[in-house]
């Protein structure tokens, strides 16, 4: 009897802990739709399904065509309570060719308008960028390297309560052009093989 006590109160140690290790493991949500805009004479252009698969973000508050912001649409809708998020982007970093020491800093801005298409999302019909809800400092980098770049929570939420079906919009943005420049792989980008990246923008939640 003190054995099947003894075996018993182990399971029950053991469920305990996987069910509290499951109920704490983030939830992975991929970007839906996502494009980048460029001014200048390629104002009236969609660029989101160009076969490089490269979202580009500089000098986002210009007008010309070195002027580029990205967009990044998620579909929340199946997203419930959460404590933390953050953003996961696969970045290179292009140094300054004047100061090579240069960081590059990039804005992340919220919007709750989800009505733009990644095929039609244009530099003159792109939806406004909304609160600024954080920022990040990136060094320059030869690769396309995993950054997390956390949100706060209750911002978040105030999209999502904000949001039509529970889309919502990010917009990479540069505020503070500095002749650094910021490269995000999309979903679209595959390897010279033709194989899908699998790198693309993804929110975790937890």
């Amino acid at each position: 009897m003190k054995r099947l006590l003894t075996t018993f109160f182990a399971c029950s140690i053991i469920l305990a802990f996987t069910s509290s290790t499951l109920a704490n493991k983030p939830v992975k949500v991929k970007v839906f739709q996502d494009a980048f805009v460029q001014g200048g004479g390629t104002a009236d252009e969609a660029l989101g399904s160009t076969t490089s698969g490269r979202l580009r973000v500089m000098k986002s508050n210009g007008d010309d065509k070195y002027s580029r912001t990205t967009y990044l649409q998620f579909n929340l809708k199946k997203i419930e309570d959460f404590k933390t998020v953050d953003l996961n982007v696969c970045v290179r970093v292009y140094p300054s060719k004047v100061d090579a020491s240069a960081s590059f800093t990039m804005q992340v801005y919220g919007n709750s308008d989800a009505k733009w298409n990644e095929s039609a999302i244009t530099f003159n019909n792109k939806p406004e960028k909304g609160e600024m809800l954080t920022s990040k400092e990136f060094k320059a980098n030869d690769n396309n390297d995993w950054v997390k770049i956390s949100i706060p929570a209750d911002a978040m939420k105030k999209l999502l309560k904000n949001s039509k079906k529970g889309r919502i919009t990010l917009v990479l943005s540069n505020d503070d052009f500095n002749k650094t420049s910021a490269e995000i792989i999309s979903k679209e980008r595959t390897w010279s093989n033709g194989s899908l990246a699998k790198r693309e923008a993804y929110l975790s939640f937890q």
